[in-house]
């Protein structure tokens, strides 16, 4: 006879920060355990001596144990709330879940709660690895958080900023700079089916944590498709101020239908890469097609290890869109051309003076 399956449950874990909404999991879902171990370590690892109850032992507790623990801990919570207000002190907000509890910066609180999100959504991400082509436009190649951070620094990102991430694969950049930075909104956009489902399953699972701690991210949307069709492009044309593309593996052929997207950015957008947009060579015949005729581009700073599928790091560059830079080189290459000809003119002269002199005499 066939083992009947356990009864699904359900864990709560009642929410200490103002605003926050309490965390309903059920004990099917990926690695649902593990993410509310990692909440009392990592979130409430400061609050919870406070509580009249005794530790949790991580290593020996299962589940009937820890619903156990659970019940127990969110009678203690409630009380703990109750004697809050009645002292009319304000439950934890952001930035004292920040301060008091991360004992960290804002990148903790991003990056740990997209890992939360992120081992909700999916039993094991190894089969992407599986699911992707080698070698191919679409070859897996997460960038780390840490190095997204780095990037965001670097550019000074501001509240009126429109980022997209093309190719965001599961999504874990889009929801960590959308709870990292103060931004507009930022989007991802990509066309794998079995990493934009996970994505999905990301973003809501971000945006119960989100709840949960009671903090408003910057809006932020995942979008399923190619970022080269009509209606994905004309948005990334209208609103982008910061384009993201780990474009190492991105072929020829789709580096120019991209470059085609790119050029009708605005003036002042900038573009993160890390393979060169345009790798021709420019000459007086192209210039006037060629990427680097409209931007002007710089090396940003990378950290070590900064990939997730290699020890390798990886360079990341930043070009600024700058239409008017084409009258520069039309000058330019206007000024060399009467140069040339100025001399071509010199030796011509040069050389009827001498044939003169030579029949003269």
């Amino acid at each position: 006879m066939k083992k009947a399956d356990p009864p699904v449950q359900i864990y709560k874990v009642q929410s200490l920060y103002r605003n926050g909404v309490d965390l309903l999991l059920r004990s099917d879902e990926p690695h649902a355990e593990e993410v509310i171990e990692t909440i009392f370590k990592e979130y409430y690892k400061n609050v919870l001596p406070r509580l009249p109850l005794q530790q949790p032992d991580w290593n020996n507790m299962d589940s009937v144990g820890l619903l156990s623990f659970l019940d127990i801990f969110n009678t203690a919570a409630e009380k703990f709330k109750e004697e809050v207000v009645q002292r009319r002190r304000a439950l934890l907000t952001p930035a004292r879940w920040q301060k008091v509890h991360l004992d960290s910066d804002s990148f903790k609180e991003g990056h740990l709660a997209t890992v939360l999100a992120r081992m909700l959504s999916a039993e094991d991400e190894r089969v992407l690895k599986k699911h992707y082509k080698s070698f191919s436009n679409e070859t897996y190649g997460a960038t780390t958080t840490q190095q997204m951070k780095h990037l965001l620094d670097q550019l000074g990102v501001k509240e009126d900023d429109v980022i997209f991430d093309l190719g965001s694969g599961i999504g874990q950049l889009v929801t960590f700079t959308a709870s990292y930075a103060n931004v507009a909104k930022v989007y991802g956009i990509e066309t794998c089916a079995l990493p934009a489902a996970i994505a999905a399953k990301i973003s809501e699972n971000f945006q119960r944590l989100m709840n949960f701690f009671g903090k408003v991210s910057s809006p932020f949307k995942l979008i399923k498709g190619d970022f080269l069709t009509a209606e994905n492009s004309e948005l990334i044309k209208k609103e982008a101020t910061i384009i993201f593309m780990n474009n190492l593996r991105f072929d020829n052929d789709l580096m120019d239908d991209l470059k085609e997207i790119l050029h009708f950015c605005k003036s002042g957008t900038r573009i993160v890469f890390t393979k060169p947009i345009d790798n021709t060579r420019m000459t007086e015949k192209n210039y006037v097609e060629h990427f680097d005729s409209y931007s002007d581009t710089s090396d940003l700073d990378s950290i070590e290890c900064n990939m997730e599928w290699t020890d390798k790091t990886i360079p990341f560059w930043v070009t600024t869109m700058r239409h008017e830079k084409i009258v520069e080189k039309a000058a330019e290459y206007e000024a060399e051309k009467a140069r040339r000809e100025a001399k071509e003119e010199a030796r011509r002269l040069a050389k009827a003076e001498k044939a003169t002199l030579i029949t003269s005499s």
